[in-house]
């Protein structure tokens, strides 16, 4: 039977699991696609390192001599970061290899240059475990909803802070709380910035507007908000409200273009989001004619993630078996244009105002809404004690967000009104 090479660039968590699972089930690949697959060589930085499941006489130093071999015609790069990840994809791309990679830091940078270069060069480069782990949304925009227009994508996308929230609403655990257990049980870093910032989260919605849309979305334009300030209040609040804090990514093409944004948001508990636990991730896509569907599973991991690299294996290597020429995979070149402005974006809002327990203080507020144009929809007042300040939740109907912002800055620069106040924008379904 014949036998096609993969070269295998990182052996961390997520190469060692794509081995383990190309070892597991490879009758199942040649059962179905009548071949073998083979990892013929591995390269790593440390050739002498001791490592489980580690094959014998495959590990090679670093890359060269993977992209040299002329009987590799598939790259695999899991070495994660963003220089040297960037190196070997490049690389093979020159040597007309194909390359599959779950680096969704290094496309948000460059993915458009290394897509352009692919398609010049006559290959292909793969990414569906760069979003979402095991989930394959990426395969479900490119071709199962190839013949929708996709109107608005919802993602839960991260799963260290899906699980964080989960245990703040579950087990009234504070942020720090649900952060150190997060980081107990392997689900955050150690250093959990990029997650809780919504910086990872901006980097995979970037990808996923950019395949839907056809424009190319560098994730430093998003508006990216992260969830390190949500309290126990608020959550105990929205809960009360009939709402669940999600850390959202959304994209939706309006007036032509595509507004993009990742913002803790409270989620109505029936929105098919809100149900997603732990450090489970889930898209919700919106289109034209099929209407609403929704994917989930796991988000992370080296199981899954191996498993969505696999995915990409099985279609590379059946298209070099059957000499496919078809430009499927090759993506088009990405437009360049602007994003839509998130101030002109409209939500319904969540406002917490932390206040002074004197006269005037709702006067106040409710006048500076009105002045901006906010109507609202119902209030609650709560004091634990006299003596401090109180908190004052207000819930309105919809307004832009240059409304809702400039309402709060006026409001915040008040005697008698901290800057410790926030707001947060409800999604409905």
């Amino acid at each position: 039977m014949e036998r096609v090479k993969i070269g295998l660039v990182g052996f961390g968590t997520v190469g060692s699991s794509l081995y383990q699972l190309l070892e597991a089930n490879g009758q199942r690949f040649a059962r179905r696609l009548g071949v073998r697959i083979e990892v013929a060589k591995i390269g790593v930085k440390d050739t002498k390192k001791k490592r489980p499941f580690a094959p014998p006489g495959r590990f090679v130093q670093g890359y060269s001599e993977i992209i040299a071999d002329a009987e590799i015609p598939i790259v695999v790069e899991l070495v994660g970061g963003v220089d040297v990840a960037h190196d070997v994809i490049r690389s093979a791309l020159l040597a007309r290899k194909h390359v599959i990679t779950a680096n969704k830091a290094l496309l948000s940078l460059y993915g458009n240059e290394l897509f352009r270069l692919a398609r010049r060069q006559g290959v292909e480069l793969k990414f569906e475990a760069s979003v979402c782990g095991g989930i394959p949304i990426i395969k479900v925009i490119r071709e199962s909803l190839l013949g929708n227009r996709i109107k608005r994508i919802l993602g839960i996308v991260n799963g260290t802070t899906n699980y964080i929230l989960t245990r703040m609403s579950e087990e009234a655990k504070s942020f720090q709380e649900a952060l150190r257990e997060a980081q107990s049980q392997g689900f955050a870093e150690t250093d959990p910035t990029l997650d809780v910032e919504g910086i990872d989260a901006s980097q995979k919605i970037s990808l996923l507007a950019s395949i839907a849309f056809g424009q190319w979305v560098d994730y430093r334009q998003v508006l990216s908000e992260g969830i390190s300030g949500i309290t126990e209040k608020e959550i105990q609040f929205a809960k009360f409200a009939g709402f669940t804090f999600k850390l959202i990514a959304a994209a939706e093409w309006l007036d032509g273009r595509p507004a993009v944004t990742v913002f803790p948001a409270l989620l109505p508990q029936e929105h098919p989001l809100a149900a997603i636990r732990g450090e489970n991730n889930a898209v919700y896509v919106d289109t034209d004619f099929l209407g609403t569907s929704v994917y989930a599973g796991k988000g992370a991991g080296g199981p899954p993630t191996a498993s969505a690299v696999a995915s990409d294996v099985g279609d590379l290597v059946q298209h070099i078996v059957l000499g496919s020429k078809s430009n499927r995979d090759k993506l088009e070149p990405f437009l360049q244009g602007e994003l839509y402005p998130h101030q002109e974006i409209s939500y319904r809002y969540f406002f917490h105002f932390i206040t002074a327990n004197r006269p005037g203080i709702w006067a106040t507020v409710t006048g500076r809404l009105a002045e901006n144009g906010i109507n609202i929809e119902s209030v609650h007042q709560k004091w634990e004690d006299k003596s401090k300040p109180s908190d004052l939740y207000i819930l309105v109907d919809p307004a832009k967000e240059r409304q809702a912002g400039k309402a709060m800055r006026e409001i915040t620069a008040a005697e008698g009104i901290s800057d410790r106040s926030v707001f947060y924008r409800i999604l409905l379904l």
